[in-house]
């Protein structure tokens, strides 16, 4: 056999050598992973200008509309964008809410909103960050900053817990803002803050402090109660002080009734003005006229 017959044999099983690892390589090949967001997209279906509700003894008490809804096939979830809704407690109730973005439970009726907006009954709205809902139990809940605005209140805290059923509504902590009359305009700050919507009662708890244009009230909690759209009356209790024009009360309750700006002190009353103590079973003070009316007086006379 001559040099040039071999080396063509060389050449021809070198050849074939390579075709044969180069098929073993693409049949035996490791199959390359699928991507993790492949997988998520194949459980979600995106929906557009969707609307989900629940009812509540035959009658449709919550809806919820929102112009993008991501669907998850293999559980009770949808994540959803640019949200508006209503909520029905009782059928003379309606509820309207907003928000940019949020999630929903649709088995449990359970979810959560960001940058949310409610309107109750046109009466007030309440804005925060972010709330969760549950809408079998009547429930709203903030852990963030809250803002509410009524016709006449201004309020300001942290953390909130409301039942729409009850008409409740409770702000947790650091809480400051305003109640407005036709006639005047107090300030409020205390720890904790409890509206009643169906008695339309204020209760704000926890070192309170008030400050209107002529007085100044501390005390351990204060009912603001109202007919219609009118504040009534504000009831002051536990280790009552207040401070008016130069007059210092301290009791143990104290009730300032707003159209006849008098004030009565109960409960182990006592009053200072021009270096004289009064004490007695009850004590009126008039707040505009300085006049002060004494049952049962105790007076002394400071040196």
């Amino acid at each position: 056999m001559n040099r040039r017959t071999l080396a063509g044999y060389i050449a021809s099983g070198f050849a074939v050598s390579i075709l044969l690892y180069s098929g073993y390589f693409f049949v035996k090949r490791p199959e390359r992973p699928t991507p993790h967001v492949a997988e998520e997209e194949k459980k979600v279906i995106v929906f557009r200008d969707v609307t989900y509700s629940g009812e509540k003894k035959g009658a449709i008490d919550w809806e919820l509309k929102a112009k993008i809804a991501r669907k998850y096939i293999d559980r009770p979830f949808v994540e959803l964008e640019d949200i508006d809704g209503s909520y029905r407690p009782r059928p003379d109730t309606v509820v309207l809410f907003k928000g940019t973005k949020g999630e929903l439970d649709t088995e449990a009726e359970k979810g959560k909103m960001d940058d949310v907006e409610i309107v109750y009954k046109d009466e007030y709205t309440v804005k925060s960050k972010s709330m969760d809902f549950d809408f079998k139990n009547s429930k709203v809940s903030s852990k963030n900053a809250v803002d509410l605005k009524g016709k006449k209140l201004t309020m300001q805290g942290l953390g909130m817990v409301a039942d729409t059923d009850k008409q409740v509504v409770d702000i947790e902590k650091d809480v400051h803002g305003t109640v407005e009359t036709d006639t005047r305009r107090f300030n409020f700050s205390s720890d904790r803050f409890s509206y009643d919507v169906k008695q339309n009662i204020y209760t704000f708890e926890g070192s309170v402090a008030v400050k209107g244009e002529d007085m100044t009230l501390f005390c351990d909690r204060i009912d603001v109660t109202s007919t219609g759209d009118e504040v009534d009356k504000l009831d002051a209790r536990g280790k009552v002080i207040l401070n008016s024009k130069g007059t210092l009360a301290k009791s143990g309750r104290a009730v300032y009734y707003l159209k006849d700006d008098k004030v009565t002190l109960e409960d182990s009353p006592r009053v200072t003005k021009d270096k004289v103590d009064m004490e007695g079973q009850k004590i009126v003070y008039s707040l505009s006229s300085g006049k002060i009316s004494v049952e049962g007086p105790k007076m002394r006379i400071q040196r």
